[in-house]
């Protein structure tokens, strides 16, 4: 019986596990699909301001939909590579969805003419929780530095008049 009992939870926690990210990915779907969406572009010299500084930029957008941020797309130019990350954010304001991106610039040539993608990670989130990750994380301490970021980058945008 006992057997039984810890399958079954296991089935059941397995499910729900899988409903969650598939209900992430929806929301995910559906806010990328949103038509007339305001978007609001926090330039590189708002950066420099703020001495963050970068070889190839840094810029933020903020993706809102009836006066509610939906989506920020931040990306950071460095000498060698881009790295472009997307946080998405539930009805109720939480992160629940991080792509992050990373693209080599420049080879041993120079400056390459199409970018090439080095890595990408996807990162879910429940009630702001790590859940799950695919690909090759970036930073070891993941769950809690794009939560941060994410915190930070929305003071950014608030901040940016």
């Amino acid at each position: 019986m006992r057997a039984f009992l810890l399958s079954f939870f296991i089935f059941i926690s397995g499910y729900t596990f899988s409903q969650n990210i598939k209900s992430i990915s929806k929301k995910v779907s559906e806010i990328n699909s949103i038509k007339n969406i305001k978007i609001k572009t926090v330039p590189y010299s708002y950066f420099l301001d703020k001495n963050q500084t970068s070889d190839n930029g840094i810029e933020l957008k903020g993706f809102y939909k009836d006066g509610k941020l939906k989506k920020i797309e931040h990306f950071v130019g460095l000498s060698a590579w881009n790295i472009s990350t997307q946080y998405f954010f539930s009805e109720n304001d939480k992160l629940i969805f991080v792509l992050a991106k990373k693209y080599q610039i420049i080879d041993e040539n120079g400056y390459i003419k199409n970018p090439k993608l080095l890595s990408e990670s996807r990162y879910y989130y429940t009630d702001e929780r790590l859940v799950k990750v695919t690909g090759i994380a970036q930073n070891p301490d993941v769950e809690n530095s794009y939560l941060k970021e994410s915190k930070t980058l929305r003071r950014d945008l608030e901040e940016y008049k």
